[in-house]
């Protein structure tokens, strides 16, 4: 059973974190989505927070597994979303039983690199029993002295999904938490991009309304991916946030939050998007706006592909 963290009634939708973190993160998404009549279900994913860890390795389709046995469960089919990790494994479990979900919105996924793929394969290396010869639980009052510290500073005071990856400085100190993050990071890179389990192999013929986020300030995830998104589904919307980046957000936590609601309501009504931003590389992103400060100008480094889109 997966645990999980509920906000708000209504339609329901499910909410998965990203690597490392657990479902938490998601108090200021579900106080949005709250207030528009939705329901957040926020799970910690296999091997993470208060689910344990399966004795199978932790592909992306393990960790969808459980998540679709939840969306079955409720009385209507949810939306499914997720960050980074989670947005791979929300497109796993919309693609392996589209019957049992409304739709699928996926931020910032970690995605099969089509590129130097001899770099992530290497990762086969990775022993998940390593962590046990990991003695920072020696250390964990100076870890959790120093996520105490990295959730108060003021940047990070309201956004939920920073503090949940300052908490993870502390996590770290339980060898369970270590285990669970490198089986998954293992995992991850190994992720066939094509072939009958490929993603990219997949992806086209996905069978629910679907949509991607990026933030222009992300320097985890490179913009890079949408392109490709773009080739494999031309039809599925992408949406580029100027003020957002991976998961340290500040204060454009709200602006990550109100995205994610339009894009759930426009799903539920089917609704059009707005006019698209066409970059010069021939990617069409939405252009979603900033609600914490003014909305930087539309251009520049951020829309016109010089980050490689």
């Amino acid at each position: 059973m997966l645990h999980r963290r509920e906000w708000g009634a209504g339609q329901p939708v499910i909410a998965m974190h990203p690597l490392g973190l657990e479902s938490s993160a998601f108090e200021g998404f579900g106080t949005v989505l709250a207030r528009r009549g939705l329901q957040t279900i926020a799970v910690d994913l296999p091997g993470f927070g208060r689910t344990p860890m399966p004795d199978r390795p932790l592909t992306p389709a393990v960790m969808a597994e459980p998540v679709i046995a939840l969306a079955r469960s409720l009385p209507t089919p949810p939306i499914v979303l997720g960050i980074s990790m989670g947005g791979r494994v929300a497109l796993e479990a919309a693609l392996t039983a589209p019957g049992a979900f409304r739709g699928v919105i996926a931020i910032a996924p970690y995605l099969p690199w089509l590129r130097f793929r001899f770099l992530v394969e290497s990762a086969w290396l990775i022993d998940p029993r390593l962590a046990e010869w990991m003695p920072f639980e020696r250390a964990w009052p100076l870890l959790r002295w120093l996520a105490r510290a990295l959730e108060t500073l003021p940047y990070l005071r309201d956004d939920e999904l920073a503090q949940a990856g300052a908490r993870l400085v502390y996590y770290m100190s339980c060898p369970a938490t270590r285990a669970g993050f490198l089986a998954a990071a293992r995992e991850l890179a190994l992720d066939p991009a094509y072939g009958e389990r490929g993603l990219w192999t997949r992806l086209p013929g996905i069978a629910v309304p679907a949509a991607f986020v990026w933030g222009a300030r992300d320097q985890l995830v490179s913009l890079r991916f949408a392109r490709a998104v773009a080739r494999a589904c031309p039809d599925v919307p992408q949406l580029l946030l100027p003020c957002v980046g991976h998961w340290i957000n500040g204060p454009h936590h709200r602006c990550l939050a109100d995205a994610i609601a339009g894009l759930v309501a426009g799903i539920l009504d089917d609704a059009p998007h707005a006019a698209r931003v066409h970059t010069a590389n021939g990617v069409a992103f939405f252009a979603g706006s900033c609600v914490a400060e003014p909305t930087p100008a539309v251009g520049g480094t951020i829309l016109d592909g010089s980050h490689g889109a």
